[in-house]
């Protein structure tokens, strides 16, 4: 009633029912105090005609116009008048829809450019476009059914494993409608029949099909739809090595659309059917009443934001105007105040830290949004993004710490310690990962390379160390010569053997010097073999055995070995990056395992 009288309605109304009495007792109050001055109760009553004078009581009528104001504005707000807002309204649309694919081989046929399943696939967007906060849920059938999404108003990830969908990754061949209508009833049958749809996208269904599905398609009765891909005509069916795809007699395979079967199935129990356009108008004849269902959803559910607390603003003066005078003077003297001392910044008044994180985050500043982030899930993958894997490894370890049934935070975690160098406790990390998901592709794929990658390191650093006996020995057996030549010296003459005691510090020296000639080699093999593992460590040991050698130049600068570490980070970076995440071998090993495990074609 409101709503039809007023631009705005308010959300408790029963508040204004005390207005009334309120104004009334202001009323009484005036008139109480105009009459009676208070001195009645002090002086007796002969005296009172003599001492008091009746005045006019306007000095008292503007404060209790304010004590009538404040009430009225207290009522109203408490009433909470409130305004209808396009950002307020809830899009609560509850209508969902199920679209049921067929990607068999004989939705590639070429009758529609470039094949059928491509045009399916097209009609789907338009779909997702059309009903942008649909429920929509995908599956897909050839031999057997499964269900690609549930339902679901991501449209963007719907879109993403729409575009894999292809007859290779079905685990089986042939036509098998009757699964999927069964499997799409079955993610329908908790929701309401009036706000849920079965659209099933088809070339045909054959007569076996027809008598299983029957019972199902009885069961969804007005809410199925069924939408006809394909021509009358058909078209062959090319096969990637070449050729057509031909019939148990050879003979080259023609799929052609037969619309009276598919529209008999979809209008015997109440449902309707459309061949597919190249416009919207097979969708707004097929899911017309789904949108007026949605429209009056959303209708329903408006809301309605209470501003009643603006009122509040103006309450407040008014009160401090009614209780004591001089109350102006102080409001601007505390106008000249000095604001406290704090650290918030203007943004803080608009966002919170985690807000302003993402939108740091949305900019390119993964360093600076970690600063600001206060959820530590945020927070870590904004380090791991900055390249800080040692504070990234730590969040997620914390993380892990703290849901340790999360495979996804050891994984990441995982990932953070690699980076960084840690290869160890990532190994850890990683199969801690696959201990709680054991399909864990990613997890799996990690482990491996690390594993083949600490192989190669440990068979490096044997090559090193036989590199390094062989040396050893070269220069005892050279050690052992100069020695014999200074005895036989000494022998002889001592003048020559002064000669030769002179001569043996050189010879030791350029010993030495071509140790130092091929130390940067040996450190860089060094520096490649250990990758960041024991970089320190294996840096002492060639100190201890070649002390000629150094780590660094005489300018402090950093041999080439530990350049050469910092490539290695990057190959390492670089692989751990090219990880699996191709959705069509994900769904083709999926539908394989849902298919081993029900073998007895049952919908899953």
């Amino acid at each position: 009633m409101w709503s039809d009288l007023l631009p705005f309605s308010f959300l408790r109304p029963w508040w204004l029912l005390a207005l009334p009495p309120t104004l009334l007792l202001c009323g009484y109050l005036y008139r109480h105090m105009k009459k009676y001055s208070g001195w009645e109760a002090l002086l007796p009553v002969n005296l009172r005609g003599a001492l008091l004078q009746q005045q006019q009581g306007r000095r008292y009528a503007g404060r209790y116009l304010l004590l009538a104001l404040c009430w009225t504005l207290a009522l109203f707000a408490l009433a909470g008048p409130a305004w209808e807002s396009d950002e307020g309204v809830e899009r609560s649309d509850q209508a969902a829809l199920v679209l049921v694919l067929q990607v068999s081989r004989s939705m590639l046929s070429t009758d529609l450019t470039p094949n059928r399943l491509e045009q399916a696939r097209h009609k789907v967007e338009d779909i997702l476009r059309a009903f942008p906060e649909r429920r929509i849920g995908l599956i897909a059938y050839a031999g057997s059914a499964h269900l690609v999404a549930p339902l679901t108003r991501d449209h963007a990830t719907l879109k993403n494993l729409l575009g894999v969908l292809h007859p290779d990754i079905m685990p089986a061949r042939g036509q098998q409608a009757d699964q999927a209508l069964v499997l799409a009833a079955q993610l329908l049958s908790s929701l309401p029949p009036d706000s849920a749809q079965v659209l099933l996208l088809t070339n045909g269904l054959s007569e076996a099909e027809q008598s299983v599905a029957d019972n199902t398609a009885e069961q969804l009765g007005e809410r199925l739809r069924v939408l006809g891909i394909g021509t009358a005509d058909g078209a062959p069916v090319p096969l990637a090595e070449g050729g057509f795809m031909r019939d148990e007699q050879g003979r080259i395979l023609l799929p052609q659309l037969d619309e009276s079967v598919l529209s008999h199935f979809a209008r015997r129990h109440g449902g309707e059917y459309a061949r597919l356009s190249v416009d919207d108008s097979d969708i707004q004849y097929l899911l017309a009443t789904a949108s007026g269902s949605d429209e009056l959803l959303q209708t329903e559910q408006r809301q309605w934001l209470d501003q009643g607390h603006w009122l509040l603003l103006l309450l407040v003066p008014i009160a401090a105007l009614g209780a004591r005078r001089g109350w102006l003077g102080l409001l601007l003297i505390a106008l000249w105040l000095p604001p406290p001392v704090s650290a918030m910044s203007w943004q803080d008044l608009w966002q919170r830290p985690d807000q302003q994180g993402a939108e740091l985050l949305q900019q390119g500043q993964p360093a600076a949004a970690a600063s600001h982030f206060e959820d530590p899930q945020w927070r870590a993958w904004a380090l791991l993004q900055a390249g800080d894997y040692a504070a990234a490894s730590q969040a997620y370890g914390a993380l892990a710490d703290s849901e340790p049934e999360n495979a996804e935070f050891h994984f990441a975690e995982g990932t953070a310690l690699a980076l960084k160098g840690d290869y160890p406790d990532a190994l850890d990390a990683f199969e801690q990962t696959l201990i709680r998901a054991p399909e864990h592709t990613a997890a799996r794929h990690n482990r491996q390379r690390v594993e083949a990658y600490l192989a190669e390191l440990a068979e490096q650093e044997k090559e090193q160390d036989a590199d390094s006996e062989t040396a050893t020995k070269e220069a005892d057996n050279g050690s052992g010569a100069t020695a014999d030549q200074a005895s036989e010296g000494d022998t002889g003459h001592d003048d020559e053997s002064a000669a030769n005691s002179e001569e043996t510090p050189t010879s030791g020296d350029q010993t030495a010097n071509g140790a130092d000639s091929n130390a940067p080699q040996t450190s860089d093999s060094s520096s490649e073999a250990t990758a960041g593992l024991n970089e320190q460590r294996a840096s002492d040991e060639l100190e201890d055995e070649l002390p000629g050698t150094s780590t660094a130049d005489s300018t402090g600068a950093p041999l080439p070995a530990r350049g050469y570490n910092v490539e290695q980070q990057q190959a390492l970076q670089q692989w751990l990056r090219d990880i699996p995440d191709n959705p069509a071998e994900l769904l083709r090993r999926k539908f394989l395992y849902q298919h081993l495990q029900q073998p007895d074609g049952r919908p899953r």
